[in-house]
């Protein structure tokens, strides 16, 4: 009987370490956060200013969980009245200010390249005489030909992101075939 006390004493004096560690890793330990996550975020949304057009745009980036600040590379896809079709290619940066609540304020800036593609068409009109030599009306002759031309893409941003759910506002400046216009736009979107 002793013996078995014995035993039974020092299997819990070899298992009280066992049993106490992890208490240690309950607590908040910024070494054992992660420091760099990814992001992929999709909005969507209407702008307006000098066309009105719908835009998406897909952002793969990286985001330091320390700073909350949010780096990536974007692309979408835009289809407005001025320029038919367009591609945009940026870097965006995000950054997430701290808050208690679930109610998060951003800011997001975007600035790249803006490959835009419409058809340009070619017409002209000839007489068209019987064969009397009498006019009777102008024929109308043309063809279309695809064009593409890179410009500026160039937004900034403000709003807020509750959970994955977000929400910006705020202006841009585009350019489409040499002429530069600008205007508000506004997105909601969703992080991965």
């Amino acid at each position: 009987m002793k013996n078995f006390l014995l035993v039974i004493f020092a299997a819990a004096f070899m298992a009280m370490p066992i049993l106490s560690y992890g208490q240690q890793e309950v607590q908040t330990n910024e070494s054992a956060e992660k420091r760099i996550s990814y992001s992929f975020i999709n909005e969507y949304g209407f702008f307006g200013g000098g066309t009105f057009g719908f835009t998406g745009v897909f952002i793969n980036g990286i985001r330091f969980n320390k700073t909350q600040d949010l780096i990536g590379i974007g692309v979408g896809y835009e289809a407005d009245f001025r320029s038919q079709q367009s591609v945009p290619f940026f870097v965006n940066y995000r950054h997430y200010f701290p808050g208690k609540k679930k109610l998060k304020p951003l800011v997001n800036v975007g600035i790249g390249l803006r490959v835009s593609f419409w058809q340009d068409w070619t017409n002209w009109y000839e007489p068209y005489y019987d064969e009397n030599g009498v006019y009777l009306y102008d024929m109308w002759y043309g063809y279309s030909k695809q064009r593409v031309t890179p410009g500026l893409y160039a937004t900034m941003a403000a709003g807020f992101k509750v959970r994955a759910l977000s929400f910006t506002s705020g202006l841009f400046m585009k350019s489409w075939n040499n002429e530069y216009f600008g205007g508000v736009e506004v997105k909601v979107g969703f992080t991965f």
